[in-house]
């Protein structure tokens, strides 16, 4: 617990350590190995082999071992969501977090440690040989660390949201299943839940009240140029394949179609710039997305992005070299693999672009 309040008042000191993973991710993000991750593989082991061992237990008439593991799974896991209800933290999408979530603590991180910590305590105990044990608990252990990659990777978390998971859903495991054999073992049990039928009300319907912690997209700075699309569009600034304004949950947006499309946009000086975006690939239904766009500047290649199934940020650095002063033409194109559809032309969905002056050389 010393650690996750350590982090807490010093977590934006590692506002930076979440942007640096995030950007190297999306630099080195592949298409298979997002395609692998993004089932939930890790997690569903864990839950089978949690109800293998209550079957087990159950056949044995092993009741309280079975309701007490239940209690500290399922409590614990209902104290994750009261914190992630507390505080107010976004997750790394371009949506709001009262649409998305909030991003701390992970709820997957926090059942993958919860299962696996019950199972381990639970394995230890038991008559085996020490080989036995230690096959089990590397299985154990290996499930955890595949779901922190997943949420990592996948951009569902930052790694400070991961930092702080674990260390609390541990801390959760030290009190409850050390007590577990004593007489008044269900005492921290109790008095979880009374904080969570008091608290958890007060914090969702008062959000005044929640606590804000700071993220890489709350860290706001004063971008020199900011474009906004949809209704507030200049069409002027857009050309080639740009297709109909809309309204999504974002806010305005404008559909970019198969092909190649352009912004102009002023620069007043010759340096970097950092870019951000925020953009979805088109889709017909909620299935894997990994889908290519070239970006470039001034017919200067600058990244070739893999868009990922929902709204998100992304964040390009352009060369001093390739900026010209005055209007500089910003491409985006849909890549060879961007699945086309015979019904609809849309491709890629634009909120918003800003850049921002930066002193990289």
């Amino acid at each position: 617990m010393a650690i996750v309040l350590g982090e807490l008042l010093f977590l934006a000191t590692l506002v930076p350590l979440d942007a640096a993973v995030y950007n190297w991710i999306e630099c080195y993000r592949g298409c298979e190995s997002s395609r692998v991750l993004s089932v939930d593989w890790p997690l569903g082991i864990l839950v089978i082999l949690s109800l293998m061992v209550g079957v087990y237990l159950c056949l044995r008439r092993a009741w309280y071992e079975v309701l007490y593991g239940t209690a500290v799974i399922v409590v614990g896991g209902f104290l994750a969501e009261l914190l992630k209800t507390v505080f107010e933290r976004s997750r790394p999408s371009s949506v709001s977090p009262l649409l998305v979530g909030n991003s701390f603590p992970s709820g997957h991180t926090t059942s993958a440690v919860l299962l696996a910590g019950t199972l381990a305590f639970w394995l230890i105990r038991q008559r085996l040989s020490l080989l036995q044990k230690a096959t089990g608990l590397v299985l154990l252990g290996s499930c955890v660390g595949a779901v922190i990659v997943q949420r990592v990777y996948l951009m569902h978390h930052w790694v400070s949201d991961i930092l702080g998971t674990v260390p609390l859903g541990v801390a959760w495991l030290c009190v409850t299943l050390s007590q577990s054999k004593e007489r008044n073992a269900f005492r921290p049990i109790v008095l979880a839940c009374s904080v969570l039928g008091v608290v958890y009300p007060l914090f969702y319907y008062v959000p005044a009240v929640r606590i804000h912690l700071p993220s890489v997209l709350s860290m706001v700075r004063e971008p020199v140029v900011s474009f906004s699309f949809g209704g507030t569009a200049t069409p002027t600034l857009l050309q080639g394949a740009w297709g109909d304004n809309g309204q999504e949950t974002i806010g305005s947006i404008t559909w970019m179609q198969h092909g190649e499309a352009s912004i102009a946009v002023p620069l007043q000086s010759q340096h970097g710039y950092s870019m951000r975006f925020s953009a979805r690939p088109f889709l017909q239904n909620k299935s894997f997305a990994c889908y290519p766009l070239e970006v470039s500047l001034n017919k200067h290649p600058v990244r070739r992005l893999l868009l990922s199934r929902g709204w998100r940020e992304y964040e390009l650095y352009l060369d001093p070299a390739w900026v010209t002063p005055g209007i500089n033409t910003l491409t985006f194109r849909t890549g060879v693999g961007f699945p086309a559809t015979s019904r609809e032309r849309e491709a890629v969905a634009f909120h918003k672009v800003a850049l921002f002056a930066e002193n990289k050389q």
